[in-house]
């Protein structure tokens, strides 16, 4: 009974602890009649004769996407200027520790037709965003159409009020028209992706990362430092480590850090602090209740 008490107890303090760092938040849009066949472009047609709702990529002329994508470096290496904030998630990572339990990644599976294993969502001030989504099984549910543009494919999604274009490839990437287009640029070199995380980024280490996350500051995102790194990682030992960086931060950082680095241990909690070039980074290690119960004391 103690177990089961105390394995609800570490999902309680990780489900409180991720909404601190700004959780995951799902940009896919489900629609309950996304397997419609009224379109008759070749692809919708040709899946309905296969009596098979998905189309595996190899179906789909044109271009396909061809990009690493490992980190959330990877990812903004992808994204055009003006980031206000974005997350990369590795959900295979995840299903192996008690994050499976929170990042359900059911929604994505249902709205590709096939396994999501990493994924990156990166949001602009405007409300714009867009996501890319790694599927090692190379299909996807069947789109009602499809739009050409600089030899890709872009494959509708819609629901009259809604509208979400995907292009295919390692990794796919969704979004709306305009925001496809930006990636799509970038990825053919007709435009330059943002280069403004690129200080703090220079001193992240993503192997092995569960979770990271990047914010800029502004009225959304309100951070106390002009750009924030954050990750997540297991240890061989079974803890966890959250690295933490600030780029240009309030005082209240240095000052709360060091508050609290005094006794972390009395906590339970290992703390690893470094100051260089205007930039603090902050690793703590500990069990899951340990750092939701830091990061709440840190007040950051």
């Amino acid at each position: 009974m103690k177990r089961k008490e105390s394995a609800t107890k570490n999902k309680k303090y990780l489900a409180i602890l991720l909404v601190v760092i700004m959780f995951f938040s799902v940009f896919v849009i489900f629609f309950a009649n996304s397997l419609k066949t009224g379109n008759n472009s070749d692809l919708s047609t040709q899946a309905v004769e296969n009596k098979n709702p998905t189309v595996t990529f190899s179906q789909i002329p044109g271009k396909h996407i061809h990009h690493q994508f490992n980190s959330i470096v990877d990812g903004l290496n992808m994204s055009p200027d003006g980031v206000m904030n974005a997350i990369y998630i590795d959900l295979l990572k995840s299903k192996r520790t008690p994050l499976g339990d929170i990042f359900n990644n059911k929604g994505l599976n249902d709205f590709y037709g096939a396994d999501v294993t990493r994924c990156y969502r990166a949001n602009y001030a405007n409300g714009s965003g867009f996501e890319l989504n790694q599927i090692p099984e190379q299909k996807i549910l069947m789109p009602w159409g499809a739009v050409p543009y600089r030899g890709y494919n872009f494959l509708m999604k819609t629901n009259n009020t809604h509208n979400l274009l995907s292009v295919v490839g390692d990794p796919v990437l969704s979004g709306s028209r305009q925001s496809v287009k930006d990636v799509i640029d970038i990825i053919e070199k007709n435009k330059t992706s943002t280069r403004e995380f690129d200080q703090i980024l220079s001193r992240v280490e993503p192997e092995d990362v569960i979770i990271e996350e990047i914010a800029t500051k502004n009225n959304v995102t309100n951070i106390p430092a002009e750009r924030y790194y954050m990750d997540l990682k297991k240890l061989d030992n079974g803890s966890y480590m959250q690295t933490l960086m600030f780029l240009n931060p309030e005082p209240k950082v240095t000052k709360n850090i060091a508050a609290l680095k005094e006794n972390s241990s009395e906590r339970g909690v290992t703390y690893n602090v470094t100051n260089s070039e205007n930039i603090i980074t902050l690793k703590m290690s500990s069990d899951f209740k340990g750092l939701y119960n830091e990061k709440k004391l840190l007040s950051l």
